[in-house]
């Protein structure tokens, strides 16, 4: 329920109508301006979709700069854990196994609620065997209700064990989300039709594709005109197990939460990973006309859904557009790469740069902390010098 900051002094029908004014307009201006995609909160909903065969652990990571207690629960299904974080440090809590979401096209009760009494960081981990990935967790007032999936097709020409997946998580009740998958979905959804998803606070729905070889990257999620804007929800993207290309091996679960469009930007640089020979990247349009450049080169024109991926790079480039994208890296296979496993993260626009960066390393299986440290001469994207750092 959404509330408008100013009371009214009467209840006369003029009066009425301004504060829903208000009321409406106070829950549009969430997440709109690009430059702001706070990531620090006290309330974060979440979930885990399906890791290969299944996740041996899954695991939420809550990081503060103060010393805080908060609790991670499972609303709908009883599950609750208190937990507190020392200042500065990091605490991991375990959650059960039941947490995973599992198949594709049923309302789920996994969705879990991070409640903490200061401001904190939530990551969120799933590994099985060798197959392993980490999320940031927006907090729920940077959620949106308008998202293109970021996601990355299966493992092909493996019996479509493993598939593209994405997740809806919703935060309140009587939400209510219209899905046009981006190409044939399991439980014989077609692409480009739109079907309804109803669901309450803490209620989960997970999409697969309907084959390993298919990639619900560009898919539209978005609130009815029933639901409103008044009743944000999360989206997460990705794979069950993933090669990246699909040539490259080794297979690994991949996944990452989805940023609203309405904070997109529109000019972007890749970075590059310590360690690893080569890597891919790709641009997804939220509108018709869109024209991409990478590096100054020619226009890349790109309609609504439609991506634009870069196999092998070696070095890390510029990426201008004319309308808000998203852009994607994704590490690629051993095989390829000379080194690693597939992992996929969404890069932040130039307007949400940071200059400063908090490291805490922790020992996690198979997994690297990668940040990347770049400087430029305003407006003179040649003269760029990048560190990568482990």
């Amino acid at each position: 329920m959404c509330h408008s900051p100013y009371r009214p002094l009467n209840t006369s029908p003029y009066r009425i109508a301004f504060a829903l004014f208000l009321a409406a307009f106070s829950c549009t201006v969430i997440a709109q301006d690009p430059t702001v995609l706070p990531t620090r909160g006290k309330r974060f909903w979440a979930s885990f979709m399906q890791n290969g065969f299944g996740a041996q652990t899954l695991k939420v990571h809550v990081v503060s700069t103060t010393a805080t207690n908060g609790t991670v629960s499972i609303p709908l299904t009883g599950w609750s854990f208190s937990f507190s974080v020392a200042a500065n440090g990091v605490t991991v809590i375990d959650l059960p196994l039941s947490a995973e979401n599992s198949g594709s096209g049923s309302v789920q009760n996994k969705g879990f609620l991070v409640q903490s009494q200061d401001s904190v960081n939530v990551f969120i981990s799933s590994f099985q065997n060798y197959t392993h990935d980490l999320s940031q967790v927006l907090p729920e007032y940077s959620l949106g209700t308008v998202y293109r999936v970021d996601a990355y097709q299966g493992l092909p020409n493996f019996n479509n064990l493993h598939k593209s997946e994405l997740m809806v998580v919703a935060t309140a009740d009587g939400t209510q989300v219209q899905i046009t998958p981006s190409v044939n979905a399991a439980g014989g959804f077609p692409a480009g039709t739109p079907f309804t998803v109803n669901l309450d606070a803490g209620q989960t729905y997970q999409v697969q594709a309907a084959t390993d070889a298919l990639d619900l990257t560009g898919t539209l999620v978005q609130a009815t005109s029933t639901s409103g804007p008044c009743r944000p929800f999360a989206v997460f993207g990705g794979s069950m197990c993933a090669t990246a290309p699909g040539a490259c091996s080794a297979c690994d679960h991949i996944f990452e939460q989805c940023i609203p469009v309405n904070t997109w930007g529109t000019r972007y640089f890749t970075v590059p990973v310590n360690g690893t020979t080569s890597g891919t990247y790709r641009v997804l349009a939220h509108q018709d006309g869109t024209q991409v450049t990478i590096g100054g080169g020619a226009p890349i024109l790109l309609n609504a859904g439609q991506r634009y991926e870069v196999n092998g790079a070696t070095t890390p480039v510029c990426i201008d557009a004319n309308l808000p994208v998203s852009v994607a890296q994704i590490l690629e296979g051993f095989s390829c790469a000379g080194n690693g496993d597939p992992s996929l993260f969404l890069l932040s626009p130039v307007q949400r740069t940071s200059t400063k960066l908090r490291s805490t390393p922790r020992a996690v299986h198979r997994s690297t902390a990668i940040a990347s440290v770049w400087w430029c001469r305003p407006q003179r994207w040649p003269n760029c010098n990048w560190t990568a750092l482990r």
